[in-house]
């Protein structure tokens, strides 16, 4: 029997899960569905955005005292505000997305790749000084495949050195296939010494999340993000359940696709339970 290669789940449903049109879970189903993706075995639990609202941080930090065995990461732009309110929260992991291509540095965001790489380090800066260990911090690169790959290099780099290995890359608009995706990860770990931690987080606009999360599993990453049913911006992310099933030979997620239909099915009803 083939050794399978351990690989870890990251489940998004809480963050950009709720960013599905029409989807808006309460605070007891939040803490539900974040209590089943802890008891199932899922390693990371993505539970919000502190920087969102008031109801929201509060409901993070019930999600932070309940769930006791998946670590609990929280999402922040490259803002200081928002890293200030997830420092409150005290969660295990502080997830900060970065845009990288140049359509969203020059477009969406209005500004250049110097202002970019200087408030990187700002927000570092303020990490550091406020005790944050590294470890404990995760990048992403939003809009990862439609940006220069030399800029993503030098910004790889610069993380090392501030000892931060996790390192997510995002098919934000959904554009990926797999060919591609795999040649941008192997590329990167190339170019890094393989140092890095790498994730993925797929969209579904064109029907290949699933596929490129895999074809990235198959080569230097090793967090997968996912979402329960799917769901998502737009047409959502890679599935959770099809994830862990269709490569139930290849990887070891932690758990097995008995317990991931198990969990889905027990989501469907937590979605259906009325506010």
């Amino acid at each position: 029997m083939a050794i399978r290669t351990r690989k870890f789940i990251v489940d998004t449903t809480l963050r950009d899960g709720e960013q599905s049109p029409s989807v808006n879970f309460t605070r007891q189903q939040k803490l539900d569905i974040a209590s089943l993706l802890d008891d199932v075995g899922v390693t990371q639990i993505e539970a919000g955005i502190p920087a969102g609202s008031r109801e929201e941080k509060e409901t993070i930090c019930q999600i932070i005292n309940r769930c006791k065995h998946a670590k609990i990461a929280v999402w922040s732009r490259l803002n200081m505000n928002d890293l200030r309110q997830c420092m409150d929260c005290g969660p295990d992991l502080i997830h900060i997305s970065i845009p990288v291509s140049d359509l969203q540095i020059y477009s969406k965001l209005r500004k250049d790749r110097h202002w970019l790489i200087n408030q990187l380090f700002s927000s570092l800066e303020l990490l550091i000084d406020q005790h944050v260990n590294m470890k404990h911090i995760s990048i992403g690169f939003e809009d990862a495949f439609r940006a220069d790959n030399e800029l993503l290099i030098k910004l790889c780099n610069i993380l090392l050195d501030f000892n931060i290995r996790r390192i997510r890359l995002a098919d934000t608009v959904g554009t990926m296939v797999p060919s591609l995706c795999r040649k941008r990860f192997t590329e990167l770990a190339e170019e890094t010494g393989h140092s890095a931690q790498f994730g993925f987080h797929g969209h579904n606009d064109l029907g290949m999340g699933l596929a490129n999360t895999i074809e990235a599993l198959k080569c230097s990453c090793n967090y997968a993000d996912t979402t329960l049913m799917g769901i998502g911006e737009r047409t959502g992310n890679c599935d959770f359940q099809q994830l862990v099933s269709v490569t139930q030979h290849l990887f070891d997620f932690g758990l097995t696709a008995k317990s991931a239909r198990d969990v889905q099915k027990e989501f469907v009803k937590i979605i259906h339970q009325a506010a």
